[in-house]
């Protein structure tokens, strides 16, 4: 221990230096040190090893204290004392096919999970949404799909229409006497679609409805143009499938080229039918031979099944899609979709007398049977299932040639079932019924990319026969067969482009109608008497027309249109059966 004299030197040398205005500083300097206790052994020296005191302006004060050893935690990932590992984050496909669509204006406007509208180029809605689905194109949909598209149209139609009085003929010229012209609104029509991707580009679902008002027209009757019935069709209700869309590594015309139709769709037949929506329509009427002019049964609703091939090709090619095939089997069958037609847009009231589907003997008399329907689809009464098929060819992209059939069998219109306990139509003897069909689209616009418009030509021609049901031996048949011929041919000219748009202007279009419910009327029968084609008499919807329409379209927005039209309706049977059902008519439709 040192001295109390020590002490007292070291204080007075401390006091007595001279000033410094150097900073202290702290610095560790090595000095030999002791060996430890433990560590010390025979022949050991003292200060075998360095050791650290702390001097302060060159003062030692003593070894410092040992800094305790660092613990070295255990790794999560080693040995058994390591925490469990966090479970792996899973990746869910979004649900939105892009996070930034909902301030995309091209994709229309959004809410959460739904969507209104579409892209701005987007196909207006036409056959209860039949081409929206197409596989390896979807861009609405996530890997989850999810997103609900909302789409329709609204038409609002004005019509000045002649009115026939069939009851009475002019003494003098023996000709129909002609009713006050009659002006209405009316035979517009609404649609509003549903539809939504249920997986990408494998499942999509859709539904559609259209409501229509229809005036009854009914050609031969006192009021061509009678207070409008509000009606409700369901175009579509349908899943649809990509069935090879698990085939990533196989080509587009094999993996995206199928999709599989299931539920309640509008027939594949033709183009006019699946076309004849009022925004993508041409004129504000339609074609005779596509809807009450019993050729073809218009608007045929039904619920089956449909396989579409329509291969994708690359780019490079003249035509992307060249070829497209619809084979299918549906409930109903044409014979039926007629009456059911006749009972939909003829003031018919069901479970009345309406006219067969075959053709009427002129002794028979009319049947006391209806077939009704709900919502529009065809309702089932056969015995069996109905085919068909349709063909469509386009060498280029603004040429479509084609074909369409359909064949199937009905029961005897003339069979009345008391109840059903016991058999029932799907029990009697069945006819074969059908309808063939060919058409022709081209727009030489398209097609020839001309400094100045050109023309777009449409043209559909139908064929069928209703068989009559043979009847046993020594009885007196009631019913034949009946055959049927009808057509269209229709021609737009666009005036001039718009620059900004590149919309066509005013369009300048014309139709000419052909519809001939009967062949065999008129024509002499086998007794030497006469099949005559009268409006006033008791066998209805066997009377040949010609109708000539000249019309005016405006686009006046991408989605917006303007039409305007006269028609001009020509009767078989001279000027004698030739009835005062000529009308102008006027519509606005617009999709959203």
């Amino acid at each position: 221990m040192p001295s109390l004299a020590t002490l007292l030197w070291v204080a007075v040398t401390a006091t007595t230096a001279p000033a410094d205005d150097t900073p202290r500083a702290a610095s560790l300097v090595e000095v030999p040190a002791a060996p430890s206790r433990g560590d010390t052994g025979p022949g050991d020296e003292a200060g075998a090893g360095p050791t650290s005191v702390f001097e302060i302006d060159g003062v030692a004060t003593g070894d410092a204290p040992p800094m305790p050893p660092i613990e070295e935690l255990p790794s999560r990932d080693s040995g058994e004392a390591s925490a469990p590992p966090m479970p792996p984050v899973e990746e869910l496909p979004s649900r939105d096919p892009d996070p930034g669509a909902a301030a995309d204006k091209d994709k229309g406007p959004w809410i959460r999970g739904v969507q209104f509208g579409g892209p701005k180029d987007r196909e207006p809605v036409a056959g209860g949404g039949v081409g929206f689905f197409d596989p390896g194109k979807l861009e609405d949909a996530g890997g989850a799909g999810g997103v609900v598209q909302i789409r329709g149209y609204i038409g609002l139609n004005f019509t000045v229409s002649e009115r026939t009085d069939i009851t009475a003929r002019d003494p003098e010229t023996g000709r129909f006497e002609q009713l006050k012209t009659l002006p209405y609104f009316g035979g517009g029509a609404a649609n509003l679609y549903v539809g939504a991707p249920i997986y990408a580009d494998v499942v999509y679902a859709r539904m559609a409805f259209e409501f229509i008002s229809i005036p009854r027209a009914l050609p031969g009757s006192a009021d061509v143009a009678p207070a409008s019935t509000p009606v409700v069709l369901m175009e579509s209700a349908a899943l649809e499938v990509n069935p090879f869309a698990w085939a990533k590594r196989s080509p587009d015309w094999f993996r995206v080229g199928f999709k599989l139709t299931g539920g309640v769709f509008i027939v594949p037949f033709g183009l006019e039918d699946e076309q004849h929506d009022a925004p993508v329509r041409w004129f504000v009427s339609r074609p005779l031979a596509m809807s009450t002019g019993r050729v073809y049964p218009g608007s045929w609703i039904d619920a089956g099944i449909v396989l579409k091939w329509n291969p994708r090709f690359p780019a490079s090619r003249r035509s992307v899609r060249p070829i497209e095939l619809d084979v299918g089997v549906i409930n109903g069958d044409a014979c039926t979709r007629t009456r059911a037609t006749d009972l939909l847009y003829r003031y018919q009231p069901i479970g009345q007398v309406v006219e067969v589907c075959e053709h009427q003997l002129r002794d028979s008399e009319l049947t006391p049977r209806g077939d009704g329907s709900v919502l529009g689809i065809t309702p089932d009464n056969n015995g069996n299932k109905s085919v068909l098929a349709r063909l469509q060819i386009r060498p280029i992209g603004a040429l479509n040639l084609g074909g369409s059939f359909v064949w199937g069998q009905h029961p005897p219109s003339g069979l009345t079932i008391p109840d059903f306990k016991g058999k029932t139509f799907i029990d009697a003897d069945q006819a074969p019924t059908w309808r063939a069909g060919a058409h022709f689209d081209l727009n030489l616009d398209e097609a020839l990319q001309s400094k100045f418009p050109l023309p777009h030509l449409r043209g559909e021609f139908v064929y069928g026969l209703d068989a009559a049901i043979p009847t046993a031996d020594g009885a007196t048949p009631t019913l034949s067969d009946r055959r049927m011929l009808g057509g269209y041919a229709q021609i737009a000219q666009p005036l001039w482009r718009r620059k900004k748009t590149r919309l066509p202007g005013l369009i300048l279009q014309y139709r000419f109608d052909f519809a001939d419910p009967d062949l065999d009327v008129p024509r002499v029968t086998e007794s030497g008497g006469a099949a005559r084609t009268d409006f006033a008499d008791a066998y209805l919807y066997d009377e040949a027309m010609q109708g000539h329409v000249f019309g005016l379209r405006f686009p006046v927005l991408p989605r917006f249109a303007l039409k305007a039209e006269y028609g001009l309706l020509l009767e078989d049977g001279g000027a004698e059966n030739q009835l005062h059902n000529n009308f102008f008519s006027l519509q606005a439709v617009a999709d959203f």
